[in-house]
């Protein structure tokens, strides 16, 4: 602890853990093998005409109807992620908006000697800026990467699906 300052300097580590809770996780993964089978389906064509593990046999009116369903699957597992993904979504904003807060705090009770002492400190430690300089846009390229563009890339499967299903 530096004189008067709280007892811990504000760690931007404290919100870059991993923002999804294994259930959505789980829900991510299924959406973006959902939506890749999707697409395989909807631009490369690839409609079976046998489902040997369920014994069914698809005949070219199923078979027509088969990215339609997909379609519908896919819209699932996005309500699905964006179900469980938006309440992981808010606590790491919350786990942000609590670092910022105590980076205000810690700033405000640091006095003049407090000050000197950090400063001291930090010439005689590695500099470690880069990741208080790094921390936010990196947050904000892994909020990209986690939430949206699964959810995007689901929403693509979905219009190439029903593409495909009007040119039929």
């Amino acid at each position: 602890m530096i004189g008067n300052a709280m007892t811990s300097e504000p760690n931007p580590t404290d919100y870059l853990g991993d923002p999804l809770n294994p259930i959505s996780r789980k829900a991510r993964r299924d959406l973006l093998a959902a939506s890749s089978i999707g697409i395989l389906v909807s631009i490369a064509g690839l409609v079976p005409t046998r489902i040997s593990a369920l014994g069914i046999d698809l005949s070219l009116p199923e078979q027509r109807g088969l990215p339609l369903v997909m379609a519908l699957v896919v819209l699932y597992f996005i309500a699905a992620f964006v179900t469980y993904g938006l309440s992981d979504f808010f606590i790491w904003r919350k786990r942000y908006q609590d670092h910022l807060e105590h980076v205000e705090r810690f700033v405000e009770n640091l006095d003049l000697s407090d000050q000197e002492a950090y400063e001291e400190m930090s010439r005689r430690l590695p500099d470690i800026g880069w990741l208080y300089r790094w921390s936010k846009p990196l947050t904000y390229v892994r909020v990209f990467f986690e939430f949206a563009l699964p959810v995007l890339v689901g929403v693509c499967a979905i219009v190439w699906l029903l593409i495909t299903v009007w040119h039929h």
